[in-house]
This record gives structure tokens, sequence and C-alpha cells, in this order.
């Protein structure tokens, strides 16, 4: 099968629901509406074999095609968008669409920021991971506040998924990110400018979302969870 041009009926997708990468790819199938299998994995047992069997290191999230499989948020969802062309979830012209490919290089940074931040097992790497952060977050910003020119573009997936993250974090650090970066405090205007999209996003979130981002953290002896007995507040969207 020419996988360039037509999708087999089956798709799997392995992943968690809080797991922003994954979140990017299901967010992506929801707008093209496309049928397919999710297998959520237990983020603190073994990866299962099927799994294994297409990525040896257990990554999600990984879209299994017939026997082949794809196993990164960006890959799936660039194959996703020439496959599926009329949704225009990238621009068609050349120039257009290396600008968008690097705005969602620049949100990734700031993804990367996050996760160093989550995963500081000390005060001085946590002082550092936010730093970094609030440099990357800085480029990106323009970004987030931007309308929406589609709700269908990957750079709207991104940013969407960044915007949901960096509010639930916030939540979780009650209100640290949003001291040391006050401009995280304008992220509500991007539901308000992206209302059709927020709310298929939504629609893909676990209610205990900030609950469950929080239980990892703590999983991880992570220091960001030891700080100031987190609340558990779950975010609302605006």
């Amino acid at each position: 099968m020419n996988k360039s041009h037509l999708l087999p009926p089956n798709l799997t997708l392995f992943g968690y629901k809080i797991c922003p990468y994954v979140l990017r790819v299901r967010y992506v199938l929801s707008l093209i509406e496309l049928d397919h299998h999710y297998i959520e994995l237990d983020v603190y047992a073994n990866k299962p074999a099927q799994l294994l069997r297409y990525s040896p290191i257990g990554r999600v999230p990984t879209l299994i095609i017939d026997n082949e499989a794809l196993c990164d948020s960006t890959v799936i969802s660039l194959w996703l968008a020439q496959v599926y062309a009329e949704h225009q979830l990238l621009p068609a012209n050349a120039w257009e669409k290396a600008k968008m490919m690097n705005d969602m290089a620049a949100i990734d940074s700031v993804h990367d920021a996050i996760s160093q931040l989550i995963s500081a097992d000390d005060k001085s790497s946590f002082n550092a991971a936010l730093t970094r952060f609030s440099s990357v977050f800085s480029a990106v910003l323009t970004l987030l506040r931007a309308p929406c020119s589609s709700p269908n573009s990957l750079v709207d997936v991104w940013a969407m998924v960044l915007a949901h993250l960096i509010r639930s974090v916030d939540t979780i650090l009650q209100g640290m990110l949003s001291q040391h970066v006050p401009q995280i405090r304008s992220l509500p205007d991007i539901y308000r400018s992206r209302a059709r999209a927020s709310l298929r996003y939504q629609a893909l979130l676990p209610q205990d979302y900030v609950t469950r981002l929080h239980n990892m953290m703590a999983h991880r002896n992570a220091y960001c969870a030891q700080l100031n007995n987190i609340a558990l507040a779950e975010e609302e969207f605006a």
C-alpha cells in the first residue's frame, strides 16, 4: 500500500493522555476526524510487547500503520498533514510551510525547557531550568498571542498544547511560573481567539489532567512537586 496517498483503515496510537506530544497527535487526528484505535499506557508499568516491537525504547506517541510505525509527534503530524492535504494543516506555499515549521520548532524548545523544569531534582537545577524557560518562552509569546489564522493549522495545534501545559504547570506550582514570567497571565486569550480549536482540544483531556500531571512529577521525586504543598485545583478553560 502506498502510504503517501492512502491510509489503511486500521491505525493504532499508543500514548499517555497527559503527554503533550501524544496530545498533539490526538488533536491532529481529531481535526482530520480520522478513525483510529487508541491505547492508553500505564505511565508506571512496563511497556507492552506490541509497542516495543515497533519502538524498542517504548517511545510515545507511536502510531502503527499496518506493520510499520512512526514514533515522533512532529513526524506523525507532518505525515498526516501531507496525506490529508485537503484539511490545510500546512500551507501549500513552500516558504510559508517552512516558516510554520520554524515556529513549531520554537515551540518545541519551550516544551524541552518545561521538561527540564518538571524533572529538576534540586533547587539549583530547578532555578536554571526556570531561567531557560523564561528565555525561550519570550521567543514564542507573540506566536501564542496571535489570532488563529486557521483552527486546523499545525502551528495552532502546537500552540494550544503548549499554552495548556504552561497554565497547568503554573497551577501546580501555585503561580510560580507566572510570577517569574508575568506574560503567562495573558495566555487565557488563546482560548478566546481559538474557541473552536479549544473545544476540540478540551474534549481530549482527562478531567483530572492537573492531578495526573502532579502525580507524575511526584513519582519522579521532582523538586518542583515538593514546593509549597502544591494545590491540585483543576484548571478550567476560559
